[in-house]
C-alpha cells in the first residue's frame, strides 16, 4: 500500500491568493508586502474581491530616446526599412486595452531576492475608484517620488482619501492632477493639509474657478504651519480676479513657494494689481501687527535658544548691583573670616599657577578657563600631542553650527517702517517666477507691474533676488507698449540663463575706433 498523502494543518492556508486552488471557502492568511510594486499590487488586488480580467497591468515607464543627429536619423531609417519583420505576434485584446500603470522602479538588490520599488507613478486615462486607492494604500511606497494621475475621474471622496493617504509616502514632493475637474466643491486644497511634504503641485485644466483658488490661498496663507511647496501651476484653468487676490494674499507671508503659474485664466488688471501689491512693499493689517507684537515680546522675553529667565537675568542691568550688596550686608559682622578666606584662596591661586619659567616648556599649557563641575575629576576633552592641544570635535561642530542662517519670520523683519502709525515690511521677495500669460491684463495692470519690478531691484538681497523671470505675453496690451518693453528689456538681464553677447576683438577696436 502506498504511503497516505498528509494532509495539512488545521489553520494551514496558502501564502497567495492565487495558490488557493480555486478553495473559496478557505480564507487567506494576511499577506506582508515584500516592497516589489508588481507582485505586492496584483496580489492585494486579488484578495481585495476586485474583477481579476480588470486588474491593471504593470508596465516600466517607457523612457524617452535621446536626440540623434541628421545622419543618425537617415541610417536608422534604413535599417527599419531594410529590416521589415516577417513573424508576427498575436497579442489579445484583453491585455492591450487593460488599464495600466507605468511605475519607474528603483532597484535594490539583496542577498535574498532584487526588489523593484516604484519611484515615479502614471496612472492616465481610467477612472480611479476608491477600492483602486485602498489597494494602493496596503502597499509599501516608501520611495515613491511622483504621483501622476492624468484624467482618472477623480472626485471629492476618493481626492480626500488619496490626501489622507499622503503623509504616510514620507518621499513623495510631485503630484500631478492634470484632467481631473471637480465642479461645485472644487476641494483641490485637501492635499495642502498641514502636514502635507508635496514641494511640486500641478493642477492644470480642472475647470477651477474662484471657490477653488480661494481654497488653495487659505491654504497658502496658513498661519500655523509653513507648507514647503515650492511650485504651483494653476495654468488652464477658470481663475478671475477674486481667486487671483485669494492667491495674492496668501504669497503675503509665505517665504517658500518659488513658482507660480496662472496662464490661460481669466485675471485682469484687478488681479493684476493685487500680486503686484505683494511684490513691493507691504502695509500690515490690524491682526497681522497683533502677531508681530506677540513675535517680538516672544522673542525679547524668550531669547534665542535660551530660556525666559536666563534671558532676563542676562538682560537685566539691575541684577548684578542687587547681588553685590547682599553680599556686602553677609559680610559686616564676619570681616575677620572673610579676610582669612581670601587669603587662602590667594595663596591656592598662586600655588596652581604656573612659574614664568615653565611657561615656555613643552607640555605645559596656560589657559585662562575654569574647569565646570561636569568636568571636575575627568581628563581634558582635548588630547595633548607634544603639548599642543588638539581640538576636539564638539568644538568644530558648534562652530559649524553657528554658520547656519536662521530662518526669520516675515513679521519679525528688522527693516519694518512706521510711517502715519501704519507698520510697512517688505514683500514676497522670494517668488522667482509668475506666469499671467494669456490672460485679460490691460495697460493699468502693466504699469503696477513695472512698479514692483522697480522696486524688487532696488530692494535687491543675496537671499531674496526677487523676480527672476516674468510672463505676461498675450495679454491685452500691444506688444509694442513701451512699458512691456521696459519690462522685457529688464527682465533679460535678470534671467539666470541670460548670456551677454561678446563681441569679437575687430568689433571692439571699430567701436573704439569710432
Amino acid at each position: 500500500m502506498g504511503k497516505k498523502a498528509e494532509k495539512p494543518g488545521k489553520g494551514a492556508t496558502p501564502h497567495s491568493a492565487t495558490s488557493r486552488g480555486g478553495d473559496e471557502s478557505s480564507t487567506p492568511e494576511p499577506y506582508t508586502c515584500s516592497g516589489n510594486f508588481s507582485d505586492d499590487f496584483i496580489e492585494l488586488w486579488l484578495r481585495s474581491g476586485l474583477e481579476k480580467d480588470c486588474t491593471p497591468v504593470i508596465r516600466p515607464r517607457t523612457k524617452w530616446p535621446e536626440a540623434h543627429t541628421a545622419d543618425e536619423a537617415k541610417l536608422d531609417e534604413e535599417a527599419m526599412k531594410m529590416d521589415d519583420p516577417t513573424t508576427y505576434i498575436l497579442v489579445p485584446n484583453s491585455t492591450t486595452f487593460r488599464p495600466s500603470i507605468q511605475v519607474e522602479f528603483e532597484v535594490e538588490d539583496t542577498k535574498q531576492m532584487q526588489i523593484n520599488h516604484a519611484k515615479e507613478m502614471f496612472i492616465r486615462s481610467w477612472k480611479l475608484q476608491e477600492s483602486v486607492v485602498g489597494v494602493l494604500k496596503s502597499c509599501i511606497l516608501d520611495h515613491l517620488q511622483t504621483l501622476n494621475l492624468w484624467n482618472v475621474g477623480l472626485r471629492e471622496t476618493t481626492l480626500k482619501s488619496l490626501a489622507s493617504f499622503f503623509p504616510s509616502v514620507p518621499c513623495l514632493k510631485t503630484l500631478v492632477l492634470d484632467g481631473n475637474p471637480i465642479p461645485s466643491s472644487e476641494p483641490y486644497y485637501f492635499v495642502l493639509a498641514e502636514d502635507s511634504q508635496l514641494q511640486h503641485l500641478c493642477l492644470r485644466n480642472n475647470q477651477i474657478t474662484d471657490i477653488g483658488a480661494t481654497l488653495i490661498g487659505k491654504s497658502l496663507q496658513n498661519k500655523k504651519t509653513t507648507i514647503p511647496l515650492t511650485t504651483l501651476n494653476l495654468s488652464c484653468n477658470l481663475i478671475g480676479d477674486a481667486g487671483a487676490s485669494e492667491l495674492a494674499k496668501g504669497l503675503r507671508m509665505n517665504r517658500v513657494l518659488l513658482s507660480l503659474s496662472l496662464s490661460t485664466n481669466k485675471i485682469s488688471d484687478e488681479g493684476c494689481k493685487a500680486f503686484s501689491s505683494v511684490l513691493q512693499r507691504i502695509c500690515l493689517e490690524h491682526d497681522e501687527i497683533v502677531q508681530r507684537r506677540k513675535l517680538i515680546s516672544q522673542q525679547g522675553f524668550m531669547g534665542r535658544g535660551s530660556s525666559a529667565a536666563g534671558s532676563r537675568r542676562a538682560d537685566s542691568k539691575d541684577r548684578p548691583n542687587s547681588n553685590r550688596s547682599i553680599s556686602h550686608m553677609a559680610s559686616k559682622g564676619n570681616r575677620g573670616s572673610s579676610k582669612k578666606r581670601s587669603d587662602n584662596k590667594k595663596a591656592d591661586a598662586a600655588d596652581k599657577a604656573p612659574k614664568k619659567e615653565d611657561r615656555g616648556k613643552k607640555g605645559v599649557s596656560v589657559t585662562n578657563e575654569t574647569p565646570s563641575k561636569t568636568q571636575k575629576g575627568k581628563k581634558s576633552g582635548g588630547a595633548k600631542d607634544g603639548g599642543r592641544r588638539v581640538t576636539t570635535l564638539s568644538t568644530s561642530l558648534d562652530a559649524d553650527v553657528g554658520d547656519i542662517p536662521e530662518i526669520v519670520h516675515p513679521l519679525l523683519d528688522s527693516h519694518a517702517e512706521h510711517v502715519d502709525g501704519k507698520v510697512f515690511i517688505s514683500g514676497c521677495m522670494t517668488l522667482v517666477h509668475l506666469n499671467l500669460s494669456r490672460n485679460k491684463i490691460g495697460n493699468p495692470g502693466l504699469e503696477c507691474l513695472w512698479k514692483a519690478i522697480q522696486y524688487q531691484i532696488r530692494k535687491n538681497t543675496t537671499t531674496a533676488p526677487g523676480l527672476l523671470k516674468l510672463n505676461i505675453h498675450k495679454n491685452l496690451f500691444s506688444s509694442a507698449h513701451p512699458t512691456y518693453i521696459k519690462i522685457q528689456e529688464t527682465m533679460l538681464t535678470r534671467d539666470p540663463g541670460y548670456k551677454p553677447d561678446i563681441n569679437s576683438p575687430d568689433e571692439d577696436v571699430q567701436s573704439v575706433m569710432s
